[in-house]
């Protein structure tokens, strides 16, 4: 999976989300999307892939390499060419027909070192390229959903700083053999004044329902939200089986006065924590919860949010059933 890309004169495909840029980089689920389309794109353009994230704090302090050392240094791009794209949204047509492999990448990509900034998933369109099976034989042998899980344990593992935080906030804390989760997306609120998308609140009693039915001698449970008053719902109604993650709600890329640190350490550990839940259940418009289903390594207690019911749903259906678009129609459903 790795790129093969050891000689001096090695060129770069780097997913870039700095500060410097002055670009959005939206939330988490849009970030990877993007980091695994870059990814793809340096292995068909035969480049040396590499992260550049500072955005709001930089990223090797809370994600550590994997398998591979992503990590950017601003020396390989000391006296060689550069630029920058940003192909966020409607902008990643510029490279469609690249996408196709109607046309090499780099007689679009010409410098030494290509910064890039994308929130879209193309593995659809990938898979369309003739040569595919012979250029990346895994995009065409396996689901997305496993891609997802494969490329993203490739190239992360928490931090020591992570790994720490999360022992000390969640492994400690259980009491249970089992954990019930739930992500609950509100929509603009206090906690996000600046959420840009009207939603309809989801019917919390749906929830509580469900969570009443559970042996609370068995599960502990975890709420990850957007909006302080469904956690202080959640604890009243179940104080003696909630576990909680410290910190002020944020968003990644509308951090406005909180701690940027420590708002990217809280989500970064309810993404965890979602990941690992025996039940899980997610809603229907939120990437981020939805992300954490496809990269869990439990197969069953997967449940999507329709309406006022829960459906049982996996990692490979998951998307088809909480959104009309489909899973491969394109952009990955990853908004947080």
């Amino acid at each position: 999976m790795e790129p093969k890309q050891t000689r001096q004169n090695v060129r770069y495909m780097v997913y870039d989300c700095t500060k410097a840029r002055g670009s959005t980089c939206y939330g988490w689920s849009d970030r990877i999307a993007g980091i695994v389309t870059t990814f793809i794109i340096s292995i068909l353009s035969r480049r040396q892939f590499l992260i550049n994230f500072d955005t709001p704090c930089l990223l090797e302090d809370f994600l550590a390499p994997g398998d591979y050392d992503w990590r950017y240094n601003s020396s390989v791009a000391k006296n060689r060419s550069s630029s920058f794209h940003d192909l966020n949204n409607n902008r990643h047509k510029k490279i469609y027909k690249h996408m196709l492999g109607k046309s090499d990448f780099n007689t679009f990509f010409n410098d030494d070192v290509i910064f890039l900034l994308m929130n879209w998933d193309f593995i659809k369109y990938f898979r369309l390229r003739r040569n595919i099976s012979r250029e990346i034989p895994w995009l065409t042998k396996y689901h997305q959903a496993d891609i997802y899980k494969h490329v993203y344990k490739f190239l992360f593992k928490l931090s020591p700083l992570s790994d720490q935080a999360l022992n000390d906030h969640y492994r400690s804390r259980r009491q249970r053999s089992k954990i019930a989760c739930a992500h609950i997306r509100i929509g603009r609120n206090p906690n996000m004044p600046r959420d840009i998308i009207t939603r309809v609140a989801p019917t919390l009693d749906t929830l509580w329902k469900y969570f009443d039915t559970l042996n609370m001698k068995e599960y502990d449970l975890f709420v990850a939200t957007d909006t302080d008053s469904v956690k202080t719902e959640a604890k009243r109604r179940y104080h003696d089986n909630m576990i909680d993650t410290p910190g002020n709600i944020t968003h990644i890329d509308q951090t406005s006065n909180s701690d940027p640190r420590e708002g990217f350490l809280k989500q970064l550990l309810d993404f965890y924590i979602l990941m690992e839940c025996d039940k899980l259940i997610i809603p229907s418009d939120s990437g981020f919860s939805m992300l954490a289903a496809l990269l869990r390594d439990d197969e069953d207690g997967l449940y999507c949010w329709r309406d006022t019911t829960f459906v049982p749903c996996s990692r490979y259906t998951a998307v088809d059933v909480v959104q009309n678009r489909k899973f491969n129609g394109g952009k990955m459903p990853l908004k947080t």
